[in-house]
């Protein structure tokens, strides 16, 4: 009897694997497979075919081919879906990709051409993206995967890497959101009288109590998950996880426009040259400044520069405003007034390998060191009111509903 069942099975199985065989077969390269540069990673993107499963190859030079790639030196990604971004990549470096597809575990088909990129640095050339919308955005933030815009009247938008924007719904709408932060385990945004909104998956938002009724304007993370917002008066309000928020003391009652965290510091800026540091976020230290342009963007840098084989790495703090004022500080505590970097009002600034700043009439400047500056092409005249750093490059949102994209 036992033997008899051992047979059966044995046969079963067989039959199963044979089945199994028979469906798994090889598919043809997408004949669409595109691979974008972009600031440090290299984009592709293809149609997909039905039940296909698709594997990415590729490696540094111009002849990647999906049967050598691992000869040369190359990696292989399984089981891709499109849009797929490769990051990690050297800027100025050429990589070759190529793409082939498999039906049921069956082996690869024939590869799809082989692409040829090379990732920049992003910043200097940008592209003006059908506007979403007409409402004025305040706020940029961003994640690997998607970034998120929001602002006036509490619009929301989803911004997926490669997708289709999306938008959201905001649960304490219809007031105005100014600012919005990925703070490691979610988005918080923040608005006018104390409106404070998370959400952890970057869908579905929750209004949460701030504890305040001030308008807040900007956001800071460690990306631990914490948050700290500051706002009207010098308000500032500070949360370990984006959903229970405590007010603190900042010690100015000048309004706060802008905040970061970097270099083991909070820095935050705002109306008459204020600025303020704290290392903890609770205990803060007003700096004197040699300014009383309000200040309404500050960033940080962790500058790397090579001589020979010597790697050194220095920190730089910038501040911008009015009149494109710019205050510089290497340890968030002694600022220094250099010469204005441009006529406009700047608004908004990021670091991603170099300073970025957006701000009235579309203006858009890069700087690699945060003292020389250059004015780059927007394509707009829209006042940019926010920017961000995505995984391929930057967005850059302002008014009617505008969006900026560089990669």
């Amino acid at each position: 009897m036992n033997r008899f069942v051992i047979l059966v099975a044995s046969f079963a199985i067989a039959t199963f694997l044979n089945g199994c065989g028979s469906k798994a077969s090889s598919a043809d390269a997408p004949p669409d497979f595109k691979a974008v540069a972009g600031d440090s990673s290299v984009t592709i993107t293809w149609t997909a075919a039905p039940d296909v499963e698709y594997w990415i190859f590729y490696a540094r030079g111009s002849d990647v081919t999906s049967t050598n790639w691992l000869s040369i030196g190359g990696a292989a990604i399984t089981k891709v879906t499109s849009p797929y971004t490769v990051g990690g990549l050297v800027n100025g470096t050429t990589y070759s990709f190529t793409m082939n597809g498999r039906k049921n575990g069956g082996p690869g088909g024939t590869g799809a051409t082989t692409q040829v990129a090379t990732p920049r640095l992003a910043g200097s050339n940008w592209v003006v993206n059908t506007p979403l919308g007409t409402a004025k955005f305040n706020g940029a933030g961003a994640t690997a995967v998607t970034s998120t815009a929001v602002g006036a009247g509490g619009v929301i938008y989803s911004l997926p890497v490669g997708g289709t924007p999306v938008t959201q719904t905001n649960p304490a709408a219809p007031a105005d959101l100014n600012a919005v932060l990925n703070g490691g385990l979610g988005f918080a945004a923040v608005g006018t009288a104390g409106t404070v909104i998370f959400t952890s998956d970057a869908l579905t938002w929750t209004a949460k109590t701030s504890g305040t009724v001030a308008d807040l304007y900007a956001l800071a993370s460690p990306a631990n998950g914490a948050f700290t917002a500051y706002g009207a008066a010098g308000t500032i309000i500070s949360s370990a996880d984006g959903t229970t928020w405590t007010t603190g003391t900042s010690g100015t009652t000048k309004n706060l426009y802008g905040a970061i965290y970097g270099g083991g510091r909070y820095v935050a800026v705002g109306a008459g040259g204020t600025i303020i540091t704290s290392t903890d976020g609770i205990t803060w230290q007003t700096i004197a400044t040699a300014t009383t342009r309000d200040l309404r963007a500050v960033t940080f840098g962790a500058l790397i520069s090579t001589t020979g084989t010597t790697t050194v790495t220095s920190n730089q703090f910038v501040a911008l405003g009015i009149a494109g004022t710019l205050l510089t500080s290497t340890d968030g505590l002694t600022w220094t007034l250099q010469p204005p970097i441009s006529t406009q009002t700047i608004n908004a600034a990021v670091y991603g390998g170099q300073f970025v700043a957006v701000g009235a009439n579309g203006a858009i400047l890069t700087s690699a060191d945060g003292l020389a500056w250059q004015a780059q092409a927007s394509g707009t005249t829209n006042e940019l009111t926010s920017i961000a750093r995505t995984s391929t490059g930057y967005i850059a949102v302002g008014a009617a509903g505008t969006y900026l994209t560089s990669q």
